[in-house]
């Protein structure tokens, strides 16, 4: 009998559900089929199938895809178990699933995406399956009455697991959201969600109780890339001395990002003095942060989110090797404004370059060697910060004008801001136009 018409016969109506306590043993063969499944190769197909069907956007969370893999390992193993009759289903007892089910409440995913996880890794777990019993079935010449008979039985034994898991991982994730839901924090997050919306209403009193920060105060917004929400707590107290202020919002952009909130009354408000002493703060901790200018009220909370995401996008196009641990909105605020349509800003510096906007070595150590130089006047300042000769710099500078096609002191604005962007917009360099960040995950009303 052969495998297409096994699956021909079987697959196109689906098996009744199969009561959880089914007694169901397959024949030595198909036990040994199952033995024969590769668990690793099957675990590596189930992952990437549940984060296409429902967890797409969370496939850069290692938190997340961790958690996923080890909950579909163990999965694996215990059916294993079941298939090949060594456990009964009454006796499975997991742990993975039920932590992978909690981290979905904290992110609050929808419980649909989790159903949808069920469905797809396990018809992929059935596939696999069934094709080793059927080709066992092939190979021993089992008659194919007895062939259909346990394949039955294999999917009546996976149904009866899924059920079963299913159900109790459904019933953990709702205590999970129900907690969540009750949470004080887990609200202040759904306040916070609702802030940073375009559309968002104003909030409530008894919500602006809950939430606890002054809205109506000047903001300074800092996002803290890859520190997790408890990492930036563990900052507060050395942010809070540097700035002279209490007032303080977190919130987890995701997993792996926290973007905190500094208020200040106004008047005075963010004084320079203040901005400089919460940036010196930030090198002094050695944390990658982007900062913004200082915005006042409910607006300026989201304006200062906005900001920080710019910024963000700015660092990760100009580089990990090139980038200042920490960046203010003021220091790349030219780039944000001409970075908004990348194509007229490679269509600029091509212009404005022509050959010295050319994606190698040479014209990148030529392009840093005019840009000292418009900074610092002088050859000899120019040599001396970049650690060259001062020859070298007046070589530079020449070979930088033959490749302009004109002297360096024409268009200077013009050079110095195509300068600035050819540093974003290098052939190697793509991630200038991606997102860095996503949105606050699901949005939605208060409370």
């Amino acid at each position: 009998m052969t495998s297409a018409s096994l699956h021909q016969v079987t697959t196109p109506t689906p098996a009744p559900r199969p009561r959880p306590d089914a007694d169901v043993r397959l024949p030595t063969w198909a036990r040994e089929a199952s033995d024969g499944v590769d668990l690793v190769a099957l675990a590596d197909r189930v992952v990437e199938a549940d984060l296409a069907a429902a967890f797409d956007t969370l496939r850069d969370n290692d938190e997340f895809v961790s958690r996923l893999r080890a909950s579909v390992v163990e999965n694996l193993r215990h059916l294993r178990q079941v298939i090949a009759g060594r456990i009964h289903l009454t006796e499975v007892t997991l742990a993975e699933p039920f932590a992978l089910a909690r981290l979905q409440a904290r992110l609050r995913l929808p419980q649909t995406a989790l159903q949808r996880s069920y469905r797809v890794g396990f018809l992929t777990m059935w596939h696999e399956w069934s094709d080793r019993l059927v080709e066992r079935a092939d190979r021993n010449d089992v008659p194919r009455a007895e062939s259909l008979e346990a394949l039955r039985g294999m999917t009546a034994l996976l149904l009866g697991y899924q059920h079963q898991v299913a159900s109790q991982v459904a019933d953990s994730f709702a205590r999970a959201d129900e907690a969540l839901s009750r949470s004080r924090e887990h609200v202040r997050n759904g306040l916070v969600q609702h802030l940073l919306r375009e559309d968002s209403t104003p909030l409530p009193p008894s919500d602006l109780v809950l939430l606890d920060y002054p809205l109506d105060a000047s903001h300074i917004t800092v996002l803290l890339a890859a520190m997790p929400e408890g990492a930036a707590r563990q900052i507060l107290n050395a942010l809070r001395e540097a700035c002279h202020t209490r007032d303080t919002l977190v919130h987890p952009v995701d997993l792996t990002n926290t973007v905190v909130w500094l208020a200040h009354p106004r008047p005075p408000g963010w004084r320079a003095a203040r901005i400089a002493n919460l940036t010196d703060c930030l090198r002094g901790l050695g944390v990658e942060a982007s900062v913004s200018d200082p915005h006042v009220g409910v607006q300026g909370v989201r304006a200062g989110w906005l900001q920080v995401r710019d910024v963000q996008r700015v660092r990760a196009a100009w580089g990990a090797a090139g980038s200042p641990r920490v960046l203010g909105h003021p220091d790349v605020s030219l780039e944000i404004l001409l970075m908004a349509d990348s194509v007229k800003a490679r269509a600029f510096v091509h212009a404005e370059l022509g050959q010295l906007g050319a994606d190698d070595d040479l014209a990148a150590r030529l392009r840093e060697t005019v840009e000292a130089s418009q900074r610092w006047g002088s050859h000899v300042t120019t040599a001396a910060h970049l650690h060259l000769h001062e020859h070298t710099v007046r070589n530079r500078l020449q070979k930088a004008a033959e490749l302009l096609g004109r002297p360096l002191t024409e268009r200077r604005t013009e050079l110095q801001v195509a300068l600035r962007l050819a540093r974003l917009l290098t052939e190697n360099n793509s991630r200038a136009d991606s997102p860095i960040l996503p949105p606050p995950v699901s949005p939605g009303t208060p409370g």
